[in-house]
């Protein structure tokens, strides 16, 4: 339940529908950033005129790479974040929030003050001790948004406006009584089957594969086994801490920047907490389940546990037995509803009934993570340095500008490091998957492993290494792989034969068992005779997890049986795995059968299928209508 919770939370139908300007005011949060704001050609796009800049779609995916990095929990390393990110399809996004920028424009579509007032005094940004903050938001639009009041207020009113395009669209989409029959009958069909699994792992402990079929398979298949290629590249940095000679900051801004990152540090601590939930269903109303939770609320008032009643109580069964335990987390974990009320507890405090998608829950906050509270002189000199760097940005832009023009002039990079002042640096062993420093995220380094470096020995482009250091890079040396010796790949080898080998005995006994029960259609001799059980289920629903997708998409396959008919199939499994799959009932859904959740579920997604649908119709008649040059799409 606990991870339902979480994951669902990332699915909202704004999220599904709304891709187009979600990358906005949902990823980005409105005005988040002024991306745009002031463009400089060329740009990365252009849409009816208007000029996307290069910086606003590094900056898009710079914030794409943070939310997934958060969203995966460091399941995954930065390269594979990086490798994740689909540069194409986020200015495609860009492109059509501005293409609903401009029809709010032409419609006559504004934003009233009044309610970019209301906004600003509900964003917890602005707000200190949960009150909205004159002085909070003077310092915090500039030193955190990284522009003036002025524009601000600019790009939120018009993010408004654009939602409320939407929100015009979303509202007018509907569904008929027809439609919604017919997605319960299709969406909840049922089957009943039985099944008998060939596991390939279970033959793998007796197969060796000898010394002589090892050699042959490296031989035959030596192009798998070779080592990266690598490069040796020289290169200079420039960073935006090279331009700060000159500028000063003020005692008092330090230490006004210095309080306003502390404050926003213990607001969004993390938080340790318990919950008890009470399920809405087809056998609970919200009414009953708030008149429950009610009852317990007033038990752990009077004294009661609230872990004991959790555990007897709570249908949020991966932590019931734990007494509710949730554990310590962070902003962007649940579900809004439930957010909320979490970040305005007090320690200790229990919360009044909260009313979520999955029922209505308690909340207890036991304890907040203690922040590792700096004092000033100990911060003092950073925050001194990041502020400076960012008056610094200005000049630092327009080094960058004349760095690649210097750099695209000469062959080599001494000119450059000479004009620059810099010192020429070099590292070696790099591959396409492998660097370290400033090379060493996946991005920086395929930007500069390009065609021009590689093969027209010239000087790479400029290359931002992050948002305060960019690159200019030149090939040394190239070498080409090589193949890894039998010794270094034995392992690997001898796991895939074994692995090979297994997957065809699975199949060779799935075979000749399938023959068999075609022939005799003794099921309980075949699954004697071949050492496996057959597993059955009735009313196997299309999401059903308990069986293989691929038996379960085999199954669904098979539209009618008559009384008494039963259909017998081979499939595969999983990887390598085989099956036998019997289906002997085939069951349309029924609307009026159906629980509570299961209808409101229903609807939910025919909302969601019908608002996406109607958006992108209304997305693509603006494209079809406008002038749009994408200048990284390939044949744009």
């Amino acid at each position: 339940m606990l991870q339902r919770l979480r994951v669902r939370a990332q699915t909202t139908s704004a999220k599904i529908i709304f891709g187009l300007i979600a990358f906005v005011l949902v990823v980005f949060g409105f005005g988040a950033f002024n991306l745009f704001a002031t463009f400089t050609p060329p740009g990365v796009a252009v849409v009816n005129g208007y000029n996307i800049p290069e910086a606003a779609l590094s900056r898009a995916l710079q914030v794409e790479k943070a939310n997934l990095s958060q969203r995966y929990g460091g399941e995954y390393d930065p390269e594979t974040i990086e490798s994740m990110v689909n540069v194409s399809a986020i200015l495609e996004r860009m492109i059509e929030h501005q293409l609903y920028v401009q029809k709010a424009a032409d419609l006559g579509m504004v934003s009233s003050r009044q309610h970019y007032l209301d906004t600003i005094a509900a964003n917890p940004l602005f707000q200190v001790d949960g009150v909205f903050d004159k002085d909070a938001f003077i310092t915090r639009v500039p030193r955190f948004l990284g522009y003036s009041l002025q524009d601000y207020e600019e790009e939120l009113r018009k993010d408004q406006v654009v939602e409320a395009l939407w929100n015009i669209q979303r509202h007018t989409s509907f569904y008929t009584d027809r439609e919604l029959m017919d997605a319960a009958r299709v969406g909840r069909q049922t089957r009943d089957v039985a099944y008998l699994l060939f596991e390939a792992n279970s033959y793998v402990g007796e197969i060796e594969p000898t010394e002589e079929e090892m050699t042959a398979y490296y031989e035959e298949n030596s192009d798998e086994y070779m080592t990266d290629e690598s490069f040796e590249l020289s290169y200079i940095t420039i960073s935006k801490a090279d331009y700060t000679e000159g500028l000063e900051v003020s005692e008092e801004d330090i230490s006004a920047a210095f309080e306003e990152e502390q404050l926003l540090a213990q607001e969004n601590a993390q938080r340790k907490s318990q919950h008890i939930l009470i399920e809405v269903d087809e056998n609970r109303t919200e009414e009953q389940a708030m008149e429950l939770i009610q009852d317990i609320r007033q038990q752990i008032v009077d004294g009661a546990s609230f872990g004991e009643l959790a555990a007897e109580h709570s249908d949020d069964e991966s932590n019931a037995i734990f007494g509710g335990d949730l554990d310590f987390a962070g902003r962007g974990k649940f579900v809004p509803e439930f957010e909320d009320v979490l970040f305005s507890l007090e320690v200790g405090e229990l919360s009044e009934p909260v009313v979520t998608q999955f029922g209505v829950h308690l909340i207890k906050l036991n304890e907040i993570q203690e922040i590792d509270i700096s004092s000033l002189e100990l911060r003092f000199e950073e925050i001194q340095q990041e502020m400076l760097e960012d008056l610094a940005s200005p000049e630092y832009e327009e080094a960058k500008r004349q760095l690649g023009i210097v750099a695209a002039e000469n062959d080599t990079l001494e000119p450059v490091a000479e004009e620059f002042g810099k010192e020429i640096q070099t590292q070696a062993n790099i591959t396409r998957s492998i660097g370290e420093g400033v090379l060493g995220t996946f991005d920086v380094r395929t930007k500069i492993l390009g065609p021009d470096v590689l093969e027209n020995g010239f000087n790479s482009p400029v290359v931002d290494v992050d948002e305060r250091q960019a690159i200019v890079a030149r090939l040394v040396s190239r070498t080409a792989p090589e193949l890894k010796t039998f010794e270094d790949v034995r392992v690997q080898v001898r796991a895939i034969l074994r692995r090979e080998e297994a997957a065809r005995r699975a199949e060779r006994d799935r075979d000749a068992a399938y023959k068999q029960l075609l022939e005799t259609e003794d099921f309980t001799q075949v699954a004697r005779d071949f050492g496996v059980e057959w597993i059955t289920v009735d009313q196997m629903e299309r999401r059903g997890q308990d069986v293989p997708h691929t038996v379960r998409n085999e199954a669904f396959k098979i539209r009618v049986l008559e009384e008494g008919e039963r259909k017998i199939l081979d499939v595969d499994g999983v990887v390598n795995d085989k099956a036998i799959l019997v289906v002997t009932g085939v069951h349309a859904g029924n609307w009026d059968e159906l629980p509570q959740v299961d209808q409101q579920a229903i609807q939910t997604d025919l909302e969601s299928s019908f608002e996406n649908r109607d958006v992108r119709t209304f997305v693509r008649a603006l494209r079809n209508n406008a002038r749009i040059k994408n200048n990284i799409a390939p044949n744009s």
